[in-house]
């Protein structure tokens, strides 16, 4: 779709909008409008949310320890209204297991023998996304500072509570998917980037929980090298995020001689500890590598 500029007044450049969106939002003489700056482009945005709905029926009968997965793909897709076919009680019992655990919004509205639709009842906040994505950022911090309280005190219910808040990372982290694929990506500055940060971000949840269960189930307590490297992964992650949202090159490689003198202590660490912490080091390596390869998206969003 092209549109001519026209020139008005000799200083004011206009272009006519087009008509099936005005008619879609009933935009009005008066209305007000926000307008983003996006590189090359100019983002025009109403307030108005017209009822809409992106629907779909998906025979998921074949899906057994991939149920939770395939279900949690559709919520990510955007999809407002889904029929999902089903055999077994067990099915079942999964869908409403991914739905609580991860799906904010959706519910179950119909339910048969054979098959439940799903609907969204709440609307997307995509004006929020920016909120949603700190939010993710601030929580796996705490879940480090949590990590690293626990193992000192040796605490089994405060270790629990780090394993059951990797499902409130993954509600965070599975909104902010949905939100870039549910059509309004375009307000969000490079969209495909920051769906994988999202993913990577999620996945460092993951490691966290994942050392909080190894150090329940084999009543590990922490070193202080172990303690040390915690804190300081912890600070190569904020660097990360300060990075972020205050990009500039010379703090680039600030971040990667962080990293690298980082990987020498766990590395040197592995070979000293005694063999019942060998696993925690071996996270702590996949939590070091994770964050660092965060480096890619925050170059080639920003160069």
């Amino acid at each position: 779709m092209k549109r001519n500029v026209i020139l008005m007044g000799g200083k004011t450049h206009v272009i006519s909008l087009p008509s099936q969106w005005i008619k879609k939002y009933q935009i009005q003489k008066g209305d007000e409008l926000h307008l983003q700056e996006l590189d090359n482009s100019i983002v025009v945005r109403t307030d108005k949310h017209p009822s809409s709905s992106k629907e779909l029926e998906v025979d998921f009968r074949a899906l057994d320890s991939m149920m939770i997965r395939g279900v949690g793909a559709i919520y990510k897709a955007g999809y407002t209204r889904v029929k999902i076919l089903y055999d077994t009680k067990e099915q079942l019992h999964k869908i409403e297991q991914i739905l609580a655990r991860t799906c904010v919004g959706f519910v179950i509205t119909q339910q048969n023998e054979n098959y439940v639709v799903i609907e969204s009842i709440t609307e997307e906040v995509s004006q929020g996304f920016e909120n949603y994505l700190k939010r993710l950022f601030y929580s796996l911090e705490s879940m480090n500072q949590e990590l690293v309280e626990a193992l000192l005190r040796k605490d089994p219910v405060l270790l629990k509570a780090i394993v059951d808040k990797d499902d409130q990372i993954n509600r965070i982290a599975d909104f902010c998917r949905r939100v870039i694929n549910s059509g309004e990506q375009i307000l969000i500055d490079k969209p495909h980037i920051i769906y994988y940060l999202v993913e990577q971000l999620e996945r460092i949840g993951d490691l966290y929980k994942k050392i909080a269960q190894l150090a329940l189930d084999k009543k590990i307590v922490s070193t202080p090298s172990i303690t040390a490297h915690f804190s300081d992964l912890n600070a190569l992650f904020v660097s990360y995020r300060t990075l972020f949202y205050n990009f500039n090159i010379p703090s680039v490689e600030d971040f990667g001689k962080e990293f690298y003198a980082l990987r020498k202590k766990i590395e040197n660490g592995t070979s000293k500890e005694d063999g019942l912490y060998f696993p925690i080091l071996l996270y702590q390596g996949y939590l070091l590598e994770t964050i660092f390869d965060l480096n890619g998206a925050l170059l080639t969003k920003n160069i």
